[in-house]
């Protein structure tokens, strides 16, 4: 009893942290912004890919360093292939000695051939060796490329950058509207709950028909229907946000942002596009010079390469046994300069040139066709701006004359010149327009998103 008493105290001090640490993280989309930066998973890949490409440039680097090796061996003959000359070993020591001091057999014995083998039963190598190269052109070009492959891996983070700040903007903007959208339909569930309160006390004081408290309380049911479905909707818009963002999905958090058709103006139709402030535009153009680095590199293959080699080392042979006590170790050592003049390749040189010239012009023509696409996306984006800045404007007028509508038609009926079907007609115009409003209101706010991507603003 005493264990289960001290496990309820701390359970209990430990509460105030543990929903402490519920509490729901304030964002604003600035905040959204820089959280994806560090967070999300597409820019985590897009930046090692840079440290991959930074990785292989270093790789490039080291073709123009020395080159050093070392190397090691011991080789075992069990079976040593011999070839015969000629006994003139024999010959010559019969002449130069007196026959008395010369074995009969010997003497005797006629001349005939001796079996000779240079191949030792054991031999252990040592060497170190070094090259540089003194002269490629491929080298040289690839060199000269390393800047702009860098250029290029970090123009690709951008663009991936750039997405997914698009789709945050977007998701964050989502997120609020469904709130405010949450925020009418419980204005207008008080609203209803009020009127149904109102009618059921005339109904019971004889002043109203049953029939008039049964359109109220069918008219509230469906705002409630649609309160679940806005909750569940802010649910998922939030679900967007923080996998958008690559936060985990569990994290509670709240936007810090208010919501507001004041900012959308219609300044950025007059901006104009620069080519050079989209990062896809940008991307082509490192290609087409890392392309063009491509065409130079063959058309320089003609070039003779010079290098420089060197070796040193030892070499000990043995030929009873491995390392055979007294032994003596080999030097050797080798230097040179090796000179390679390319002559025929059967046309390769050629056709590599050829292709790599074809990929050049076909980015080159990919750029213009980018050009116009971003020309397109542009315009587009502009007229999709203007024709839902003017929706707007026609629906927040449209909302606050089904507004009015609506006050209108409420006094009517507590003055008893109106009717309740008037009362609900008017209710219903009321939600649709609100409906409407808020539609139009993220229609614009994308567009606008589109509009500055298109122009190059994220």
């Amino acid at each position: 009893m005493r264990r289960q008493f001290r496990r309820l105290l701390i359970l209990i001090a430990s509460l105030p942290f543990a929903l402490h640490a519920q509490e729901a993280q304030r964002m604003s989309l600035e905040d959204c912004l820089r959280y994806a930066a560090q967070n999300q998973i597409k820019i985590k890949n897009a930046l090692l890919d840079q440290q991959s490409t930074l990785a292989k440039n270093r790789e490039v680097t080291g073709m123009a360093y020395p080159q050093i090796n070392a190397k090691g061996g011991i080789n075992y003959a069990p079976l040593v292939a011999a070839f015969e000359i000629p006994d003139f070993i024999s010959g010559a020591i019969k002449g130069a000695v007196q026959s008395q001091y010369l074995n009969d057999t010997f003497r005797n014995a006629p001349i005939g051939t001796l079996p000779l083998a240079f191949q030792p039963k054991w031999t252990t190598t040592g060497t170190l060796e070094a090259s540089q190269i003194l002269f490629d052109p491929s080298v040289l070009v690839a060199l000269q490329a390393r800047k702009t492959l860098e250029e290029l891996a970090a123009k690709s983070v951008d663009i991936t950058i750039q997405d997914v700040k698009v789709a945050v903007t977007k998701a964050y903007y989502n997120v609020l509207i469904a709130e405010k959208q949450q925020g009418l339909v419980e204005q207008n569930l008080t609203r209803l709950q009020q009127m149904e309160h109102e009618m059921n006390e005339y109904y019971k004081a004889g002043f109203r028909e049953k029939i008039d408290v049964d359109r109220i309380t069918v008219a509230l049911n469906n705002l409630k229907t649609q309160q679940i479905r806005i909750d569940q909707a802010i649910g998922l818009a939030r679900l967007s946000l923080k996998y958008q963002m690559g936060m985990p999905l569990q994290t509670p958090i709240a936007l810090a942002d208010s919501l507001s058709d004041n900012s959308l103006n219609s300044d950025l139709l007059v901006d104009e596009l620069d080519f050079n402030d989209r990062n896809e535009f940008e991307l082509l153009q490192i290609q087409n010079r890392l392309y063009s680095y491509d065409v130079k590199r063959y058309r320089l293959g003609w070039i003779p390469t010079l290098s420089f080699f060197g070796n040193y080392g030892y070499t000990l042979y043995n030929q009873a046994k491995l390392f055979e006590p007294g032994g003596n170790w080999q030097k050797s050592a080798l230097l040179g300069v090796s000179l390679n003049v390319p002559i025929f390749d059967g046309f390769q040189r050629r056709n590599r040139l050829k292709q790599a010239e074809i990929t050049l012009q076909k980015n080159e023509n990919d750029i213009e066709n980018l050009k116009m696409g971003l020309g397109l996306e542009e315009q587009t984006a502009k007229i999709s701006l203007r024709n839902n800045l003017l929706t707007l404007a026609n629906q927040r007028s449209n909302m606050e004359l089904a507004e009015e509508v609506y006050n209108t038609a409420r006094i009517k009926y507590n003055e008893g010149v109106g009717s309740s079907l008037e009362v609900m007609d008017a209710e219903s115009a009321l939600r649709e327009a609100q409906t409407n409003y808020f539609t139009a209101l993220y229609d614009a706010m994308t567009a606008r998103v589109d509009l500055q991507k298109a122009l190059g603003q994220f």
